[in-house]
């Protein structure tokens, strides 16, 4: 599959989008491949796909695909394929993230069902067990606040923030 590459992509916003998607999807993949939230993430509508290990949802437009060695994201139309291995990193179509209009399509989408699933986690069982369930990325030892991140995140991806640098 191959992405959107018309219009030019910025080369920061692609590093500022990568920045706030990778501990993001590092620690979302860490937290639902635990076998305890794979039962809430059945009960928020992901089902089991044909591989082994692998729970699927759709999701505006959409295929979220989750197991233990990778969270991917494809778009309906197959204009993208935007993957989170812990070897690999975070690609998009194969290749390096890139703020394409396709790239940014699909990773709006994932960051808008982590913060749909964390809102719905929180509702149903409280903030506290939300925050408890401890989100952690590998890049980073202090833990990621997933609705926290996913706003700033949103802010980059409509272009609504010039750049984010985590403090």
């Amino acid at each position: 599959m191959a992405s959107d590459t018309s219009g030019p992509v910025d080369a920061d916003r692609s590093t500022a989008i990568a920045e706030r998607l990778v501990p993001l999807l590092d620690s979302t993949h860490q937290v639902w491949s635990t076998a305890r939230e794979r039962r809430r993430l059945r009960a928020f509508g992901f089902r089991p796909a044909v591989e082994s290990g692998v729970l699927k949802r759709e999701w505006r437009g959409t295929q979220v695909r989750v197991g233990p060695d990778a969270l991917r994201v494809v778009a309906d139309n197959g204009s993208g394929d935007l993957t989170w291995e812990p070897q690999a990193g975070l690609t998009l179509d194969g290749g390096p993230f890139r703020a394409t209009p396709a790239g940014i399509a699909l990773a709006d989408s994932i960051n808008g069902l982590i913060h749909g699933y964390e809102r719905w986690v929180e509702a149903r069982e409280g903030r506290k067990e939300r925050l408890r369930r401890g989100h952690w990325s590998a890049a980073d030892r202090r833990q990621v606040n997933a609705l926290a991140e996913t706003r700033r995140l949103q802010l980059l991806l409509t272009g609504r923030a010039a750049r984010f640098r985590r403090s």
